[in-house]
């Protein structure tokens, strides 16, 4: 399964933070260095969770099973936003 943002947001870098208007239900939302790390990725086209853990343990040191643990609710909260799709 892959990942991917849906056309309903718009985001912004500001330092270190990503900023995210979600434009159908006017909400902003906001993620620090590895959920921006993440949005980052996915701005270049679909990922799947796999390599999305890949790049975050390459930039931070975290273990597998917690990195695709957190990465997984990450991108369970950003799908419930309808910021995130999923994609084949």
């Amino acid at each position: 399964m892959r990942y991917q943002l849906t056309s309903q947001q718009i985001a912004s870098k500001v330092a270190e933070e990503i900023v995210i208007l979600n434009h159908n239900k006017g909400a902003y939302y906001g993620l620090d260095e590895v959920g921006a790390l993440v949005w980052d990725s996915l701005e270049k086209g679909p990922q799947t969770i796999e390599s999305l853990c890949e790049m975050v343990s390459g930039e931070y040191e975290i273990d597998a099973a917690t990195c695709k643990a957190d990465i997984d609710a990450l991108l369970s909260d950003l799908i419930s936003e309808k910021l995130v799709e999923t994609t084949d």
